[in-house]
């Protein structure tokens, strides 16, 4: 039996912050959008609603935008939430007074995570382990019932992606990473 695990990435977050934010804003711009839902004019393609229709199994994270895209797939089919699932943390304080654009803070904040700064977020030797144990719930919830899916978050999809090439699933070396974009990795 052939096995398919797809990664889905939420739709457009009803709030994505514009302009310059002060670092002393950063923290509470961060939290208004990790509670975020999905803006209500964000569609998922219909091709995307009927492969999630026809899953066994509905995963997402615990936060808002992860949930209600899930809900706005398929909304008979109960996800199973899980924290294991979450993007990777926003670095929260800067000891800095300066203003960025929110897009520069989160590539700001992806680099020094990737360099091993953090240290008001999730270490990486902590982000690869967790990454690991969703891509082995992932793995043995797909055995069980021969498909399943992971409505998620562009960087968690992207390392749960590596880890299943790594492990020798059949798909793109990168998933697809903008809103509503979805990636099936196959055994």
């Amino acid at each position: 039996m052939s096995t398919t695990i797809t990664l889905i990435r939420h739709g457009k977050p009803a709030i994505t912050p514009q302009g310059w934010i002060n670092s002393s804003d950063l923290s509470q711009v961060i939290g208004h959008y990790q509670s975020a839902r999905i803006a209500s004019d964000s569609f998922p393609p219909e091709a995307i609603q009927a492969l999630v229709q026809s899953a066994k199994l509905v995963f997402t994270s615990d936060l808002p935008r992860s949930i209600h895209s899930a809900q706005i797939l398929e909304p008979t089919i109960l996800p199973i939430r899980n924290p294991i699932f979450r993007e990777v943390d926003f670095w929260l304080e800067c000891p800095l007074n300066i203003r960025l654009p929110f897009h520069m803070w989160l590539f700001l904040d992806r680099l020094l995570l990737s360099l091993g700064y953090s240290p008001h977020s999730q270490s990486q030797t902590y982000n690869k382990e967790r990454v690991r144990k969703a891509t082995e719930l992932l793995e043995q919830k797909s055995y069980e019932t021969g498909s399943v899916v992971l409505v998620g978050h562009g960087i968690t999809n992207l390392f749960i992606a590596r880890e299943l090439k790594k492990r020798g699933w059949h798909g793109p070396q990168m998933p697809k990473l903008e809103h509503w974009g979805c990636t099936t990795y196959s055994r």
